[in-house]
């Protein structure tokens, strides 16, 4: 009897020594957007996660955010077992979270337009639930849909960065700039990081990160960052055919290595909250 009591008492003493419990996390809220589709916004968001979470040892959180289109799951080769149906229906939003190469994956889902179609009751439990839970997490990456829709702009306003995916090609880099514009001159949101893609070369990249730099200068008195240059890559079409991620059937391709590069500074960089308020509940006000 004694040593029963003895043991429930060390375990009362466990709980309460600081060094058992589970501190919990202040993640940084990473949005990734762009102007136009094609221009391998997704395929940046999956490995980001994946490097974060594998080179960095970080907890990382995808969500996939394109309402209605989502596939995160497709470009992972994996079935769409979960998803933010499950939790509609009654299930816990652990229920609606995949665990895959070493990060964490909420699916996109079908059956809603945009965020805003659901009912105000579900919406408030979800954005709760998620904001209980993303104290798990070091990084919660939010990939959007391509564009300049409302359901994109809902998403960009609270995250602490977002990161801008645009190409070497005209049509992209007008996109681009449409999509800086409307958050910045209406919103006032400047806290951009631009990824120039599929470029030729450096120099190519550079080039094309000036352009729309100067603009935004130019026309919107608006100082840009240059995250990072990713190369075209012929390994990544490959990846992207054979459904695998560059950055983890191919470390040595000049792609992988410059994502790597960008997540580096991404992990070296500290977020400055001028608002305390969380990302789910500003995302909550936005929506409604």
């Amino acid at each position: 009897m004694m040593e029963q009591q003895l043991k429930q008492l060390k375990e009362l003493v466990n709980k309460a020594n600081p060094e058992t419990i589970q501190t919990k996390k202040n993640p940084k809220f990473l949005c990734v957007s762009s102007g136009k589709g094609g221009v391998g916004k997704t395929n940046f968001s999956i490995n980001l996660a994946y490097i974060l979470a594998n080179n960095f040892d970080k907890k990382v959180l995808l969500i996939d955010a394109d309402i209605g289109l989502g596939n995160i799951h497709v470009i992972l080769n994996i079935p769409l077992i979960k998803s933010l149906k499950e939790f509609f229906e009654g299930k816990d939003i652990e229920e609606s979270i995949l665990k895959v190469k070493n990060f964490d994956l909420i699916p996109g889902f079908s059956g809603i337009d945009n965020i805003s179609d659901i009912e105000n009751i579900d919406l408030n439990h979800l954005i709760k639930r998620l904001d209980e839970i993303s104290g798990e997490y070091d990084y919660i990456i939010i990939d959007t849909a391509a564009g300049i829709g409302k359901e994109v702009i809902n998403f960009i306003l609270p995250s602490d960065k977002t990161y801008i995916i645009t190409t070497p090609e005209p049509t992209a880099l007008t996109d681009a700039y449409s999509l800086i514009k409307s958050v910045f001159k209406i919103y006032g949101y400047s806290n951009f990081k631009i990824v120039i893609n599929m470029c030729r070369s450096e120099e190519e990249g550079i080039e094309t990160f000036e352009r729309l730099s100067n603009s935004c200068k130019r026309f919107l008195n608006l100082e840009l960052n240059l995250a990072g240059i990713l190369p075209f890559s012929e390994n990544l079409k490959k990846s992207v055919i054979s459904r695998t991620l560059i950055s983890e059937s191919y470390k040595t391709d000049s792609f992988t290595k410059n994502l790597i590069e960008i997540a580096k500074k991404e992990t070296g960089e500290d977020i400055k909250r001028e608002n305390k308020e969380s990302f789910f509940k500003k995302l909550f006000s936005f929506i409604k």
